[in-house]
């Protein structure tokens, strides 16, 4: 009996064959939860920006310095936590991730300046961009095998959720109680949320077993989980030799997975930033234009999860290549609609769905593809890197675009940089050499 104990365990395949029950449900809500309130606290410059220039009495230009110093802040940020996560545990790092951008948030709160308020974007942007690399490293270490990929779904649409839920929520605030108050709100709520996670979030058990943590406390997690082995646990084995990034063994992946996530969030920022504006130039009131932003980000929120379901089915890569060929198509759709002297505004706003679901699902895939790319050695640093490398695109993408579109035919030229940066991601996705594969090929290798 006793050597029968002593044998090891090996602590992923634990963690895959487990049941998802009412504990990994909590475990997800925690996370997601951060993540929607990322998402939020994201787009709040954004949601107060008209009452801002209104107070302060400036106009839209001088903004951009704020915009951009969030996006700056969440580049590095990204990077930085992702570091972190690897090094101190995904639990700490999420969890100060909330607490550094719910008390900067609420900081913002009493900014009376643009430099002021520049400034404190760019600090809560560090912790707006360290929470989503530990988020996905966290749910891919705790998800049983067949929930994984969509756990990793909910999270990476927990941003655009996030925005969702915050217009929704600031449209009341911001006109009752003025721009301030959703600051205060925006910090306000993960700050509680850090508190829930302290009291209930668990750390990832194969991060401890990587680390030789005792066997009684990965078992202590384990069963809370619902399983019952006692250990000796052991981790999956390295894939890195050196145990970064830049190994020999994930350099090409890790080169592929940024050059993909730099195209992707240069072609949905590009999307996210300008698809108002074209619509309003299109004859659209402004409430339809903004209505249209909405269909954008709901469309690619839900074919997300079927791609997903695809994407286990047909292996990553056949799933991106096709999704980036459908963007393509709905691009092309769309620019000919607004082109058209005859177009309804119904139409208008089908391409407009068609190309959120081509387009905005691609950074969830993505997502969930970097999961797999990374080992446990280097998961949150790989994410961090990648997505850090992504926001340099959404930073060309908003300024960019924008001057495109003041161009002589700016319209086209828009839509081919955004055709292009489709294009760039294929060839990212070309280069990833650890894609997940189909199912059957998945089931012979089990």
């Amino acid at each position: 009996m006793t050597t029968d104990r002593a044998q090891p365990v090996a602590v992923q395949q634990v963690i895959d064959e487990l049941p998802f029950g009412a504990f990994h449900a909590r475990v997800l809500a925690m996370v997601a939860g951060v993540i929607l309130l990322d998402g939020f606290d994201i787009q709040l410059a954004a949601f107060s920006a008209p009452a801002i220039l209104a107070d302060w009495k400036i106009g839209s230009a001088a903004l951009a310095p704020v915009m951009a110093a969030s996006l700056v802040g969440m580049m590095v940020g990204t990077s930085i936590g992702g570091r972190i996560g690897d090094r101190y545990g995904r639990r700490a790092a999420l969890i100060g991730a909330a607490l550094w951008f719910g008390v900067t948030a609420i900081l913002t709160a009493f900014s009376r300046d643009i430099p002021s308020f520049a400034i404190l974007r760019f600090v809560t942007g560090l912790g707006l961009g360290a929470a989503v690399p530990n988020a996905t490293a966290l749910v891919a270490e705790w998800m049983p095998a067949r929930a994984r990929s969509y756990a990793l779904t909910v999270i990476s649409v927990g941003v655009p959720c996030g925005g969702i839920v915050g217009a929704a929520l600031a449209a009341w605030l911001i006109p009752a109680y003025g721009w301030p108050t959703a600051f205060i709100v925006g910090g306000l709520l993960p700050m509680l949320l850090a508190l829930v996670m302290l009291l209930g979030l668990p750390e990832s058990p194969i991060l401890l077993a990587r680390r030789g943590d005792s066997d009684t406390r990965i078992a202590a997690l384990v069963a809370r989980a619902g399983g019952a082995d006692e250990g000796p646990f052991v981790p999956p084995p390295a894939v890195s030799t050196s145990g970064g990034v830049f190994s020999p063994e994930l350099r090409r992946s890790t080169l592929g997975m940024s050059l993909a996530f730099f195209a992707a969030l240069m072609a949905v920022y590009a999307l996210l930033s300008w698809v108002p504006v074209i619509l309003a130039g299109a004859g659209f009131p402004m409430a339809d234009a903004i209505r249209g932003s909405l269909i954008l980000n709901l469309s690619g929120v839900l074919t997300s999860f079927a791609l997903t379901w695809a994407m286990l089915r047909v292996g990553s890569r056949r799933a991106i290549l096709g999704t980036i060929g459908g963007g393509l198509a709905a691009l092309a759709l769309l620019a000919a609609l607004l082109h058209a002297p005859g177009a309804s505004k119904g139409a208008i706003l089908v391409g407009v769905a068609l190309a959120g679901a081509g387009v905005l699902s691609l950074q969830v895939l993505l997502l969930t593809l970097s999961a797999h790319v990374f080992p446990v050695e280097c998961r949150s640093a790989g994410i961090g890197y990648s997505i850090s490398f992504g926001r340099i695109g959404a930073i060309a993408s908003a300024f960019g675009a924008g001057l495109l579109l003041a161009a002589p035919d700016g319209l086209w030229l828009f839509f081919g940089l955004v055709a292009a940066a489709l294009v760039l991601l294929a060839a990212g996705v070309a280069m990833i050499d650890r894609h997940l594969p189909p199912r059957s090929d998945q089931t012979a290798a089990a």
